[in-house]
């Protein structure tokens, strides 16, 4: 196996040319009504967050209000994202040595990958959980652009418990708090979108039901009101995983940057939800 992931939605969820990419990237983050405008400045108190993974087109205005926030010092993503196919091993690890994007390499942080692998018995490399998904090669070309060079570790996930997302969450404080000892700056991400294929209104409400947990920081109860209320929200499991590691960072402060939906982008009857929020020093 080649030891370069290429990438698998260039082309399709994102232009496939550099050029055209950069282009869209910069409406994401200037020009959209729905993004930042430039108005946003590097948090340097940002630990976590929670950021949107449809096409740019339609949820990077939205993603592009955490990225701006990102300081240019960070060094390292632990990057949690949805198996939407349940096609490899519950909780995977990358099992190539960098990620390619039409922006160029990314390299995966093996020893960082290693200190999890250690310690969660049911982490493994798995290539099925990457080879055709999405929700973390999204994410790559907007940390490329703020960011430059970093290393990452991306984790996909599919069926963890509500006990395995905390044992996750937990070992990945762990791993902050290492690599922060190390002096390499580091933020955690969970890739999730909100609500599939509703109303707007239908949409508006569902998804505040689960921004409220995710804003209380109660990785649980995400879990229990996504399924209690049927809210397909398609990353709660990374999301519930970041919140548990966030809590045991000891992080107190959350902020909605940006809560809106494709429909924001193109007029339809049916949208998907989208959200970025910051948890913070």
């Amino acid at each position: 196996m080649s030891s370069i992931r290429p990438p698998a939605v260039a082309g399709s969820f994102y232009p496939a040319d550099a050029e055209a990419l950069g282009a869209l990237l910069d409406e994401c983050f200037v020009s959209s009504p729905l993004g930042p405008r430039g108005t946003s400045k590097p948090n340097p108190s940002l630990t976590a967050g929670m950021v949107p993974h449809a096409g740019p087109i339609y949820s990077g205005p939205c993603a592009a209000h955490l990225y701006a926030q990102l300081e240019p010092s960070v060094q390292c993503i632990i990057l949690l994202g949805v198996d939407h196919w349940a096609r490899g091993h519950k909780a995977s690890l990358s099992p190539w040595e960098c990620w390619r994007t039409p922006l160029g390499d990314v390299f995966v942080d093996d020893e960082l990958t290693e200190f999890l692998h250690a310690r969660v018995k049911f982490l493994t490399r798995n290539e099925n959980a990457h080879a055709e998904e999405h929700s973390i090669e999204i994410q790559l070309p907007f940390l490329q652009r703020v960011l430059g060079e970093f290393k990452f570790v991306p984790i996909s996930l599919s069926h963890l418990s509500v006990e395995e997302c905390a044992e996750l969450g937990n070992v990945i404080a762990e791993a902050y708090e290492a690599e922060m000892l190390k002096n390499v700056r580091t933020v955690i991400l969970a890739s999730s979108d909100l609500s599939h294929y509703l109303s707007p209104r239908e949409t508006e409400e569902l998804d505040q039901i689960a921004l409220d947990r995710v804003l209380a920081l109660d990785p649980a109860g995400l879990l229990e009101v996504v399924e209690k209320k049927g809210i397909t929200m398609c990353g709660a499991l990374p999301t519930a995983a970041m919140l548990y590691a966030a809590n045991a960072l000891g992080r107190k402060r959350t902020r909605l940057l940006k809560h809106c939906h494709s429909g924001d982008v193109t007029r339809m009857r049916k949208v998907v939800g989208y959200a970025s929020v910051t948890i913070e020093l």
